[in-house]
Parts: structure tokens; sequence; C-alpha cells
């Protein structure tokens, strides 16, 4: 084996110029401390966590020298290289013979000039006290020494990949499906469903009022929920009873175009319902021209027992819409809820499968590609996320998985965003006072998925794996 040496001005030595053979790599577990506290008259402690705090790396080699004068050169070479106060990085050089096989008496001598040493996948930022050099004995006129030392790791307790910027992928697994034009249009697994709830047969007014809380009853769920209950004769359309799903802008659609809307639902309870789907102008009003129409749904059902809903029609006039509408205009006996979810708005004569819309979190599906064994944290570790917007919004709001960074500045098309944890950039000024002040880390065994309320270009700035 041979060692890699690797200076912070970037130099690099190996130990087998100085004539030394490694034999032995052994390196320890983090080394774990916790913060307790025992208090009189209590049994145990208090327990305040616990940390890694350094990694302890012990090699052995061998070298030889000629003479004792050779062997002092070697040894203050090795002081010099080894005995640095400002500490360097470490690579494992581990070692593979060039043939695997042969038969014996095949070949003879040279067996070390048929090695070839290969670079492990991680490297330790550490230093030395005094490494120590022994005298074995005299070999064949040479005299044998053996080196040994003991490294401590400096910054991180782990090992680590050297760092890197790098460009997140930012592709679109939808990019070549149709546009939706609705947004918020379908049910992230694992949220509460939202919509709207009627009144029941006994109000007259059957306002529609927010679902904040899944049903106590089983439900399927799905994006949007209605609660339908006896209304034997159902009110006049209005929109303040329909679920009100918003395209992402005023989209017009030209007289002659043909246009196709879909969803998919599932009941549970027992209730036949009148179902009328809207696109609407922004006063409200529907666009009867483009009217999905009053179609019976039969709302009753298993649990499991989704339908799907597909409407293809062609625009009779040029008009503006503004967003969608779901709603029932009565219901026939009985009573329950209706779920829907995965609705698309698309210019074409088919349904295709359904897609968010480009400015949902969920259109780019991004993720960190971090492969580390630990979790690395950006206060200790160092990282910086920068974002490079090409789009605009209000505010901003950033996640990895479930940690989200947001800030109350608006954001336009160019700004240059940095976040590294204790620090908050637009555009070179500070915004740390319009932040939460939100840092990340990256899991191990975990998707570390991006979510962002503005569309841009996202690099990692002095990116690295870390490893136990």
């Amino acid at each position: 084996m041979d060692l890699l040496v690797e200076k912070l001005d970037g130099s690099r030595y190996y130990l087998s110029q100085y004539k030394v053979l490694i034999t032995d790599f052994e390196e320890s577990a983090p080394s774990v401390t916790r913060n307790s506290k025992q208090l009189d008259q209590r049994n145990g402690n208090i327990d305040f966590g616990g940390w890694h705090t350094d990694k302890t790396i012990n090699i052995t080699g061998y070298y030889r020298a000629d003479d004792i004068d050779e062997e002092e050169t070697l040894r203050e070479k090795l002081y010099a290289l080894l005995s640095d106060p400002e500490g360097y990085y470490i690579t494992q050089l581990k070692t593979t013979p060039s043939v695997a096989m042969e038969r014996p008496g095949e070949t003879s001598g040279g067996y070390y000039d048929k090695l070839k040493d290969y670079p492990s996948h991680k490297r330790f930022l550490v230093y030395t006290e005094a490494p120590e050099m022994e005298l074995v004995g005299n070999v064949n006129g040479t005299l044998l020494y053996k080196l040994t030392a003991e490294f401590k790791t400096i910054k991180l307790p782990y090992g680590e990949t050297p760092a890197v910027d790098i460009a997140i992928n930012s592709d679109s697994p939808y990019k070549d499906m149709p546009v939706n034009m609705l947004v918020d249009s379908g049910f992230e697994s694992g949220k509460t469903p939202s919509g709207i709830v009627w009144g029941t047969s006994g109000d007259d007014n059957r306002v529609a009022k927010v679902v904040s809380a899944t049903p106590t009853f089983p439900t399927p769920f799905g994006k949007y929920m209605l609660r339908i209950e006896n209304q034997s004769s159902g009110p006049s359309i209005s929109p303040d009873q329909y679920v009100v799903i918003p395209l992402a802008k005023p989209v017009t659609i030209k007289s002659g175009e043909t246009w196709t809307y879909s969803y998919k639902y599932a009941a549970a309870g027992s209730a036949v319902g009148q179902a009328s789907d809207y696109l609407t102008t922004s006063d409200l009003s529907p666009i009867f021209g483009l009217s999905m129409g009053h179609d019976s749904r039969e709302t009753s059902g298993g649990q499991t027992a989704w339908h799907r809903f597909v409407k293809t029609w062609t625009a009779d006039k040029d008009v503006t819409v503004t967003d969608s509408r779901f709603g029932f205009v009565r219901t026939y006996a009985g009573g329950g809820w209706i779920c829907i979810d995965n609705i698309k708005l698309e210019k074409n004569n088919t349904a295709s499968p359904w897609s968010p819309n480009p400015a949902d979190p969920d259109y780019y599906n991004v993720s960190v590609p971090y492969s580390g064994s630990v979790p690395c944290n950006q206060l200790e570790q160092g990282f910086t996320i920068q974002l490079t917007a090409t789009g605009s919004a209000s505010s901003l709001s950033f996640k990895i998985d479930d940690t989200e960074m947001t800030s109350s500045n608006a954001v336009a098309a160019g700004d240059v965003i940095l976040l590294n944890g204790f620090s908050y950039t637009q555009n070179g000024l500070s915004i740390v006072s319009k932040t939460n002040k939100a840092y990340f880390i990256l899991q191990p065994d975990k998707p570390n998925r991006i979510t962002c309320n503005v569309p841009g270009k996202v690099r990692i700035l002095g990116f690295q794996n870390l490893y136990a």
C-alpha cells in the first residue's frame, strides 16, 4: 500500500517517494462525546445529546536506508512532511496485484513491481503529533526501519470526498407531455387533502367551508374533497360552492381549438350526484360555451373505486380563462364524500397522463445526489446553495425534503441567491433579516429532494460526501 499526502496549498506527496512501504492502514469509528448532567436525589442522568468529535487513523510502514546518513536524511524529510501543524489530507492507496493467478514457479522475483495502487473513495483532513521511527535491524546490508503514526481528524470526524461545485439536474420528467394549464391540481402523498364542504340539507345557506382536516371516517384521499348530504333539490350554480383550481396565468382559448379536461374521482358513503365542471372568466361567471356540462356521477362505491372523467370539446368562441371549477348541482338520496384528483386542462384532442403545471414545485423532480453514510450538516461542512432564478415570485420558499428556507424578499428573473446556513444573500446583498435562518442537512439513504416556488438553476458549491 501507499499513502497520498496532500498539503493545503495543493502539493501532493507519496510516502513511496521516501522509500516507505505502507503495510497497515487502520481507521477507527468516529468517537462519540455526550453531554449529560446528574442531579442530586435523582436517579440517572439528564442527557443533552451527543456528537462525534474526531476519528483516529493509524498507519504502519517500513523503509530501508543504505547507511545511517541516508536514514537520517529520510527521517528529516518524513518529519517535515508529516509534522505539519496546519494539517493535510491523507488518502489510502490500496494495493491489488496486476496478475491474479500464476502457477508455482511460473515467475520469480520483482513481486512489488507487479503491485498496483488505487485510491480509496475518501480522504481525511488530519494532523499527527509525532511519527515514530524504530530500527528493525540490518537486512542484507541495509538498515530496515519501522514507521508508525497516529493521525487525528481536524475539522470533521469523517472521511470525505474532495469539495466540488455541482449543478443539479433540473430536467423535468414531464417536459415531453402536453402542458397542464392548472396549478395545484394533484395530490401529494402524505398531506391532508383540501377542498370545500357543503352544509347539510337543513342549512338553507349551504355556504362553502374549507375542509381543514381529514374526516374521521375512511375516505379515498384525493387532492380535493366535497361533502354531499341529502340534498334532494340543489341550489343554482354558484361559484362559492365549487372547488376552484386556478390556472398558472390566464389562457386565451381560440375559437376552433380542441381542448381536453380530465380528472379521476372516487367516493365514500352512498350518494348519487349531478356534477358540473366549468371554466370561468375573471368575473367568476361560467363560460357555458366551454362548459363540460351537467353529467351524472355515480358517487357510491368502495374505497378504492376510482373512476376517470374525460371531456374533449372544441371552443365555439375566443375567450380568456382564469380557472376551473368543480361542484355538484344536487344530490339524490344518501350522503357522503366525493374526492377528485389529477385534474388536467390541456390543449389536446385526447387526455394525456396527468402532469403538474411547470409552476408547481413537483414539476421538477430534483434531488441532491448525496451518497455519504452520515448526515452532512451545512453549518459544519459549509456547503453553499446557489439559486439563479429564471422566474419571479413575491417571496422565496426553498426546501430540501422537509426543511424549508423562506425569504420575504421578492425574487426576479436573473437574481442570484446564496444560502450557506448562516449567510443569506441576494445579488450580493444580505437578506438574513428577511429569512427564517434555516439551514440544510443532507441525509444518507433519503432523496434530499429540492422543491422551490421559483424556477431556476441550482448549484451546490463545496459539495462533499461524508463517510463514518
